[in-house]
């Protein structure tokens, strides 16, 4: 009888690898200076969940991209002066998430909606929370954080856990390597 807790060769490596980079992660940011680092950790959940697809990656930063374009034209109304604000900002975040799905469905195809409408919001939280004083300086260390969360954090993860199995290879029970041998000799 089996007693305890067991954990599998791939929690633990992934586990040990989202550890590894996110420690190293927290140096690098606060090296940097980084005061919006944790966006890194939104982003990474974002794309983890997305089901961690290298080959959209390019997609998904694109979309972060126009997140963050809509997030600068957003926060830009949000200035104009004398407008009901309640009816003002509910109007300009309504019409402009129809033009993204729209932009998407037609000339933006390579956009993903849900990264694109998550790079906007994450602007959004931050921008009409916090007094920004070096707008250029916002844009890109947002940039470069959410991009650290895709290509830093869930890129080097995956990269040490496959580093791990190559390094420990599972071990296949007798049947499972006569049932993969069968397989291959019934394919042929």
């Amino acid at each position: 009888m089996k007693t305890g807790l067991s954990l599998s060769k791939e929690a633990l490596y992934t586990a040990l690898g989202i550890g590894i980079f996110t420690f190293f992660y927290g140096l690098l940011s606060g090296s940097l200076e980084f005061w919006m680092a944790p966006v890194a950790f939104i982003t990474s959940a974002f794309y983890a969940g997305y089901g961690s697809k290298k080959n959209t990656s390019i997609n998904v930063s694109l979309s972060f991209g126009m997140g963050i374009i809509w997030g600068l034209i957003a926060f830009n109304l949000f200035q104009i002066p004398n407008m009901n604000m309640l009816l003002w900002t509910s109007s300009v975040f309504g019409i402009m998430a129809f033009i993204a799905i729209i932009l998407q469905g037609t000339i933006l195809p390579f956009t993903r909606i849900p990264a694109w409408l998550l790079g906007w919001g994450t602007f959004m939280e931050i921008s009409l929370n916090k007094t920004i004083t070096n707008w250029p300086l916002f844009v890109v260390e947002l940039a470069a954080c959410m991009l650290l969360g895709v290509y830093f954090l869930d890129f080097g993860s995956d990269l040490f856990k496959k580093m791990m199995y190559a390094w420990f290879p599972e071990k296949r029970s007798k049947s499972k390597s006569t049932q993969v041998n069968n397989k291959q000799h019934s394919e042929i």
